[in-house]
């Protein structure tokens, strides 16, 4: 009888987990994997039978190669400047530092805080021709007919750097707190330079930080949309392209174009990875930490303080300008250099109006809509993960991980190229058009943040808790809700609020996806722009903004070892 009872629980449990891999399976299969072969199938078929045409008929135009060239060195130049601004900013704010370090910590985070087209537009009204800081040059120095040229490859590399570097910072930043430093010490006591000191203590800790600060700025770079679309000039990239060919109805030659940025960047990714595994390093379990003394400045401190002195400036300045227009009539912006008609009427209109305030509301749905619906999906998997990493749990993983390495617009494409017409994974409904294809969108896009997030938070969880837990008689549904859950809770809160900020004022998958029903925040930010309504434009800017800074302010407070 025993026995019988004992066959009997074990045969629930495992219907129960049939069950769950089932579910978890069919969605991971139906909006990730399914979507992405669907796209191949679209690139390679022309009229009816599979065919390498289109394919071949992109790949011989001398101008699409040129872009796919573009997208390539834009990726690249991305990696660049951001890793020479981010591991500058985080050597500077480790090693020399040593006054209001918390306030400049967090300045330096705030373009991780702000939709990246909110912050184009704020440089384009700076920057731009007509921009204050192009005018104040024309006025200064009369001779100078040009001071610059906003525009091109060298405009999307200054806007990247100023908003992409803070992922290298950040991981880098983190890293550091990682290093020994009496090794540090003690090899500058045997007479090792501060050169050799960084590449042969330092550099080994961190490199894992700055591999996947690489792989997350290449893909980030070569699927960039806001930048190219808004600033790009005669540099053509594909995501761009993608966009245009969409609007066309040529999903085919979309097809193509994706598969060759989805390539693009699972190359890269593999290629930075098989390095990673190569040459990482583990940093030191019982690092002594690295203390600034209040020493006298010398001039290479004066020089570097000057210096991240003028980069905080640059850092804030799009922000001061958002805010600054945000209260000035469009009158005022198109004819004056230096907007001096104040008013609040560009907020009154949002909140007036229904029409207006609408499109914040649908961003702040989808966002949060797609946050729970993360959650739902990696909450459990990081913790099977975490306790049984076999073929199934590595399975979902790899296909939870796989939009790490697809760029946004290529996410979108997917989507349509399987859900414009009935889909069983959709209950046999298309979903293209609707609401709800933006919050998946978004949800794809948001799962590797939240189960990296998560994944972390659970590995940091002391397993003699939940052994405790057990031995007490709790089940183990018990025992994650009420012991594993809260210990993950401060990772998981967090997670969920750096999803939250990153798909709010998303542009590029809403620019493919969006509808009557779902016209997210950062596509009115782009219309009112277009329809010389620049206040209303900046009004919302300033909203999304705000709220960013709340959600910072909650990551500071429940995550301040990895963020403080």
């Amino acid at each position: 009888m025993v026995e019988r009872i004992k066959n009997y629980k074990y045969t629930i449990k495992n219907i129960l987990s049939f069950i769950l891999y089932s579910i978890l399976f069919w969605l991971l299969i139906g909006y990730i994997v399914l979507p992405i072969c669907n796209t191949f199938i679209q690139a390679f078929q022309s009229e009816g039978a599979y065919s390498f045409d289109v394919f071949k008929e992109y790949i011989s135009n001398s101008n699409n190669i040129r872009v796919v060239s573009n997208t390539f060195i834009l990726g690249l130049g991305s990696i660049i400047v951001c890793s020479v601004m981010g591991i500058a900013l985080a050597l500077y704010m480790t090693f020399i530092c040593d006054k209001y370090k918390k306030l400049i910590h967090i300045l330096l985070l705030s373009p991780m805080m702000i939709p990246g087209v909110i912050l184009v537009i704020a440089c384009i009204q700076l920057y731009g021709e007509t921009g204050i800081v192009t005018k104040a040059i024309e006025m200064l120095f009369p001779f100078i007919k040009i001071p610059y040229s906003f525009s091109g490859l060298k405009g999307i590399l200054f806007v990247v750097a100023y908003t992409q570097y803070v992922y290298f910072y950040l991981n880098v930043y983190v890293a550091l707190k990682y290093v020994d430093y009496s090794t540090v010490e003690a090899a500058r006591g045997m007479g090792a330079s501060k050169i050799r000191v960084f590449f042969d203590v330092i550099w080994p800790v961190i490199t894992p930080a700055v591999i996947t600060s690489t792989i997350v700025t290449f893909a980030s770079g070569i699927s960039s949309f806001s930048a190219p679309n808004l600033i790009g000039g005669g540099f053509k990239v594909l995501s761009t392209q993608i966009v245009r060919s969409k609007a066309n109805n040529y999903m085919d030659i979309a097809s193509v174009q994706v598969i060759i940025l989805l390539l693009m960047g699972i190359s890269f990714m593999m290629l930075l990875q098989y390095y990673g595994k190569k040459y990482g390093v583990v940093a030191s379990l019982k690092a002594q930490s690295f203390r600034t003394n209040n020493r006298k400045n010398t001039l290479f401190t004066f020089v570097c303080k000057i210096i991240i002195g003028i980069q905080i400036i640059m850092i804030i300045l799009p922000i001061i300008t958002i805010v600054y227009l945000s209260f000035v009539t469009t009158h005022s912006i198109m004819t004056d250099i230096f907007p001096r008609e104040f008013t609040i009427e560009n907020y009154q209109m949002i909140f007036e109006k229904s029409r207006v305030l609408k499109p914040m509301l649908n961003s702040l749905k989808m966002s949060l809509m797609a946050v729970i619906a993360g959650l739902i999906i990696t909450v459990p998997v990081a913790y099977v993960v975490t306790k049984n990493n076999n073929i199934h749990n590595r399975l979902a993983k790899f296909i939870i991980m796989l939009p790490w390495s697809m760029p946004a617009s290529a996410i979108a494409v997917n989507l349509i190229n399987t859900f414009n017409q009935k889909s069983i994974f959709a209950f046999n409904k298309s979903l293209i058009g609707g609401f709800y294809i933006l919050p998946i969108a978004y949800t794809i896009y948001a799962l590797p943040l939240l189960f990296s997030s998560n994944e972390v938070a659970m590995k940091s969880i002391n397993l003699g808790l939940e052994e405790s837990s057990r031995s007490l008689g709790a089940g183990k549904l018990k025992t994650f809700y009420n012991v594993i859950i809260p210990n993950m809770m401060p990772g998981i809160i967090s997670g969920a609020i750096l999803v939250f900020i990153r798909t709010i004022g998303e542009y590029t998958m809403s620019a493919l996806l969006y509808g009557v029903y779902n016209r997210p925040i950062s596509i009115s930010i782009i219309t009112n722009m277009q329809e010389f309504n620049i206040g209303i434009s900046m009004a919302y800017g300033v909203l999304v903004i705000a709220i960013c800074y709340v959600a910072l302010g909650i990551i500071f407070k429940l995550d301040k070892k990895r963020f403080i």
